[in-house]
């Protein structure tokens, strides 16, 4: 049965954003109430050790400057090693602020009597030299609908040609036009199939590209 947030998020005038993102490995979507948030989902869903991710999953009660007040940690995160993970996005800049310092304090206390694990994370994990930029390429083409039979044609060629620029890999592909290539190339990528550097490096056609050898049948 799919799990619902603990507190409904609502689109609302102003600065703030309000986001809804799917969560490819799972055919989900994931409430998110900041471009931070969003961004750090799509982090999750390329983490092949992520299996379930759930927003807003638990409110904490707690007593603060004469209220009776809620917390809504962001995300619970399950990994494949089984542990479990609740994450709180926030600004660095944030960090430091008495009524976020609470939350945290409220939100590590809740984890220790469950068992899990309790984490903040900022802008310093989720912006990563061209981490996000290259993950809008592939989740963009790379989840446009390709042929079974193009994916294994490109796997193979690269599997015999061994390690490739894009450019190179492409002109070895003769049998498929630039626009399929590409899908099926950024789609194995974004399943690791193949393997290329995406932090330091900018997608592009002298970008290199390798198999990894566990994943060849």
């Amino acid at each position: 049965m799919k799990k619902q947030p603990a507190r409904r998020i609502k689109p609302i005038k102003g600065r703030h954003y309000r986001w809804k993102i799917p969560l490819l490995k799972n055919n989900c979507m994931i409430h998110c109430e900041s471009r931070l948030e969003r961004n750090f989902v799509r982090l999750l869903d390329f983490d092949r050790d992520v299996l379930q991710v759930e927003s807003q999953p638990v409110g904490l009660l707690y007593y603060y400057k004469g209220k009776n007040r809620k917390y809504y940690p962001d995300f619970k995160v399950i990994t494949s090693d089984g542990h479990v993970r609740i994450i709180e996005v926030k600004p660095k800049s944030m960090t430091q602020k008495p009524e976020n310092v609470i939350k945290f304090i409220i939100g590590r206390m809740y984890c220790e009597l469950q068992g899990w694990d309790y984490h903040i994370v900022t802008e310093e994990q989720i912006f990563r030299g061209y981490f996000q930029e290259n993950l809008d390429k592939l989740r963009a083409m790379g989840q446009e609908w390709t042929e079974f039979n193009d994916l294994v044609y490109v796997l193979h060629t690269l599997q015999n040609t061994g390690s490739s620029t894009l450019e190179m890999l492409q002109s070895n592909c003769n049998d498929l036009d630039e626009s399929t290539f590409y899908k099926c190339i950024y789609k194995l990528i974004y399943h690791q199939k193949v393997y290329t550097e995406l932090i330091t490096e900018e997608l592009g056609e002298e970008t290199m590209v390798s198999i990894q050898n566990e994943e060849v049948n």
